[in-house]
């Protein structure tokens, strides 16, 4: 057995991998077999711009559940003249065989014709009526007994098996009426097959269609317009083989986290409700059963191509495609039961344009999501018909779609008030290759869609020359009110076949037959039209009441404002300097459906909400004020200027400034100023500050790197002080400043040997207080050590000459003092840097001592290698 037999409310298509709705399906018939997926699955198909496919369904009442039984709780008993038996007799001769059944029997009234109408109290199936009946006619005092029939007026109802649950078309309060609407003339004759729609093609963009006896006939060969041969599942791309192959898919195949499905064969369903053939004793009977099915294939595994849904309108509706044979039966409806979120795109307007524009009406499905169709598409698009779903209690189903963008209303199915209110039609039974046919419940406004497109076969088969933009008008100005109110907006109400296509004979009676219109009131805009400000539609005095509601529809310079369908509207930019208006539809019960529209208002710019600015932080120089603005009006943008004084500050436009020097001893404030479109821009400025107090300088105590002592070079290391600080330096020797000692560094003289050095750091910055900072004492400076060459002596050793003592190279600053040795003793006298030789000097060897001396320095003293023996 198959055990999950399902199909899809409604397929997402653009560029999202997305389903409309979940949809629950309930099987009429449970096929003996069903396929089993391939054994392996073909390549997966792309993610970019693919439509998202039917989802999985769940089951209701078992297989082949007939439904309820027809039944009724009153009796018509006529007694015997010759009886002549008083109410106490009468009672007698039901109470036994009341009794017999459990039951009460009460007279109700009498006939014309002298018979009795009895109650039972609770209604009787066939056998327990047919059982009353013969026990009541058993008594002689009895001429006859029979069941008080409900009957209805005389209809062309067919005699298809499961009939009986096809609330949709029969239904008093949710169907379409379809049985009135095909009494125009009797089934198998010109009349009545025109008025089941004979001659007009319906074509279904959507999974293809699959082989059943109850649709064979009516189907036309179609085309297979799905271009990847990855989600045709039929192993090619583009052909004439409308056939649906499957639309399965395995886990993570449609994208990460999307569980495997089953074929939904969502198309073959579709199609039976639009055309499933009447009256051949079997199964289910279609909206249209006499128009033909022209099956376009656009879906496939996980979705389809916009832009094969697109040629696919095209194509349907008789246009040329590209590489696509010419369709020789073009369509007058086109029925998309597909969708998906977002704005209509280009392709599909321009595709639903052509069509509309070649005389086909397009037909589609409004979206399960319960939110405003105008955020689905194509239900968004210019020229189609949007259509919500109903359940069959009448009142919109709690999944569908509404507001301005819906045309109108038809059956869908409801499957939470009850496992019946769904939709039945033709199915497959295959999990993915084609399996057995079969019938089963559905629900979506991918069920709804189907009654409407037939409908609008029915209304093109009598009125042949009837436009698209007629059709749709006509659908609208004949349905009838829900039999709920529908707040959020359902259209025009609940489509009525009959009273669409009698409206256009003259034959008849409006949607509510002899009904009369709503005298509707003058509805008023209260409230102030402004940007931002709510406004309510009053809808005035109403005769009679309008006691199922009103709905609502806002305008905008006479053009509709998606979503506006509440009694209360906030205008919002887009309005400023338009028109504003509102129409107001009431409904009573019993009565036509009417409205009326306010007269327009001009909508002024909004006034935006400004509180005065406050400023926070430290009213000193060096630190960051902030502007608190207050709460604006929501999604105010807000731009700042400070000011100095009465001067604006070039460049602080930030809500934060960092004051400057420049800001000492002057106030400060800020100018928040506000825009939005739709509203007037608006400025407020703060309170001023205090006058600005003079910034604090932060700087470290700094100090003196280097060694003490006498030749060495110190240097302040100032730290990091508040920046744009400028700093100046003076050195101590003790307590004395050093005059001129104002660098960075200070060389370590002479005269600071035995002192101890330090420095003080000035800091100072525009509109700050001078700070000075002095570094600890360096240690005691010690002697410097003088640099000191080894001396020589040049000249010839000879007596009367002189030699020449050569110092070397010493500390610069250095004072040089000399003394000439003749044998290691100093020759005295001897105390220049040249020396003459005498005769005492004959036979010895000489050299010299060079001492240096210098403030702060050690002395040192070097002496000269020997000169040779004196000659």
């Amino acid at each position: 057995m198959n055990p999950s037999p399902r199909f899809a409310a409604a397929v997402a298509f653009l560029t999202l991998a997305a389903v409309l709705a979940v949809p629950l399906a309930v099987p009429l018939a449970v096929p003996a077999a069903a396929d089993r997926p391939p054994a392996a699955a073909p390549a997966a198909a792309r993610d970019d711009e693919r439509h998202g496919g039917p989802a999985v369904e769940r089951r209701g009442p078992s297989a082949g559940d007939p439904g309820p039984e027809p039944a009724t709780d009153r009796f018509i008993v006529k007694f015997r003249d010759r009886a002549a038996l008083g109410p106490a007799g009468r009672q007698t001769a039901y109470g036994r065989t009341a009794r017999e059944l459990g039951v009460s029997v009460r007279e109700l009234r009498a006939t014309a014709t002298g018979a009795r109408v009895v109650g039972t109290g609770r209604p009787l199936d066939d056998a327990a009526a047919g059982e009353l009946a013969a026990d009541l006619e058993a008594n002689p005092a009895v001429e006859y007994a029979e069941p008080d029939r409900l009957l209805r007026h005389a209809s062309a109802a067919p005699d298809d098996e499961h009939y009986a649950l096809q609330w949709g078309l029969f239904d008093e309060l949710s169907g379409l009426q379809i049985p009135e609407a095909w009494a125009g003339g009797a089934a198998g004759t010109p009349a009545g097959d025109t008025a089941r729609g004979r001659g007009v093609v319906v074509a279904v963009i959507d999974t293809g269609i699959t082989a059943h006896s109850d649709l064979d006939a009516n189907v036309l060969p179609g085309y297979d317009m799905v271009s990847d041969a990855a989600i045709a599942r039929d192993g090619g791309a583009r052909d004439a083989d409308a056939h649906d192959e499957g639309d399965w898919y395995r886990t993570h195949e449609c994208g990460y986290g999307i569980p495997a499905q089953a074929s939904s064969w969502h198309g073959t369903h579709v199609a039976g409700i639009i055309a499933a053939r009447a009256g051949n004793g079997t199964g289910v009977a279609g909206v249209a059963p006499n128009a033909k099915i022209l099956p376009v294939r656009a879906l496939g595994a996980c979705g389809g191509y916009a832009s094969d849904i697109a040629d696919s309108i095209v194509w349907a509706a008789g246009g040329t495609v590209p590489g696509a044979p010419a369709n020789p039966t073009p369509a007058r409806v086109v029925n998309l039961s597909l969708g998906g979120d977002g704005a209509c795109d280009a392709t599909t307007q321009a595709a639903i344009d052509t069509a509309v524009g070649a005389g086909a009406a397009v037909v589609v499905a409004a979206g399960n999501e319960d939110r405003d169709a105008a955020q689905s598409t194509p239900a968004n698009c210019r020229g189609v018909i949007a259509v919500a779903a109903s359940g069959r209690e009448g009142a919109r189903a709690g999944y569908s779609n509404f507001g301005a963008a819906v045309d109108v209303t038809a059956p869908g199915g409801d499957f939470a008030t009850g496992d019946y209110s769904g939709i039945a039609s033709t199915m497959n039974f295959g999990s993915a290759r084609p399996g057995p046919e079969g019938y089963s419940f559905g629900e979506g406004t991918s069920m709804a869609a189907p009654f409407v497109a037939g409908a609008a076969a029915l209304l093109f088969a009598a009125e042949p020359a009837l436009t698209p933009a007629q059709v749709e008008a006509r659908l609208k100005l004949t349905a009838r009110p829900l039999s709920a109110p529908c707040a959020p907006g359902c259209g025009a109400g609940l489509v009525d076949a009959d009273a669409a296509l009698r409206h256009g004979t003259g034959t008849g009676s409006p949607p509510l037959r002899g009904a009369q219109p709503l005298s509707p009131g003058s509805p008023v805009i209260r409230g102030t039209v402004a940007v931002g400000r709510t406004v309510t539609a009053d809808a005035g005095d109403w005769r009679p009441a309008a006691q199922q509601g009103f709905s609502y529809q806002w305008y905008r310079d006479d053009e509709k404002i998606p979503g506006a369908a509440s009694a209360a509207y906030r205008p919002g930019p887009a309005d400023a300097g338009t028109s504003l208006s509102v129409t107001v539809a009431g409904a009573r019960a019993g009565y036509l459906p009417s409205s009326g529209a306010s007269r327009p208002a001009r909508v002024a710019a909004g006034t935006l909400s400004a509180p005065r600015p406050a400023l926070a932080g430290v009213q000193r120089v060096g630190h960051t004020l902030t502007a608190n603005p207050g709460t604006w009006t929501a999604g105010t943008t807000l731009n700042y200027q400070w000011y100095r004084g009465a001067t604006a500050i070039p460049g602080a436009t930030a809500r934060t400034h960092r004051t400057t020097g420049l800001d000492a001893g002057r106030w400060m404030s800020v100018r928040v100023t506000g825009t939005k479109p739709g509203y007037a821009s608006r400025w407020v400025r703060s309170a001023p500050t205090a006058a600005l107090a003079r910034g604090v300088l932060r700087g470290p105590v700094p100090t003196a790197d280097g060694t003490a002592k006498v030749g060495y070079r110190l240097t302040a290391n100032p730290g990091t002080w508040t920046a744009g600080t400028t700093l100046r330096y003076q050195w101590y020797r003790g307590a004395t400043a050093l005059r001129g000692a104002t660098g960075r560094t200070h060389q370590i003289a002479g005269y600071d040997a035995g002192m101890s050095l330090s420095v003080r750091v000035t800091g100072t910055k525009t509109g700050y207080a001078a700070l000075s900072r002095r570094s600890a004492a360096t240690s005691t400076v010690s002697r410097g050590t003088l640099a000191a060459s080894v001396p020589s002596v040049g000249g010839i050793p000879r007596v009367g000459h002189r030699l020449t003592a050569d110092h070397g190279a010493w500390t610069p600053g250095t004072t040089l003092r000399y003394q000439w040795y003749r044998s290691g003793r100093a020759i005295g006298g001897a105390t220049a840097k040249t020396y003459r030789l005498v005769s005492a000097d004959r036979r010895e060897a000489l050299r010299v001592r060079v001492t240096g001396t210098r403030t702060g320095y050690a002395t040192a003293w070097r002496y000269s290698p020997p000169t040779a023996v004196v000659r």
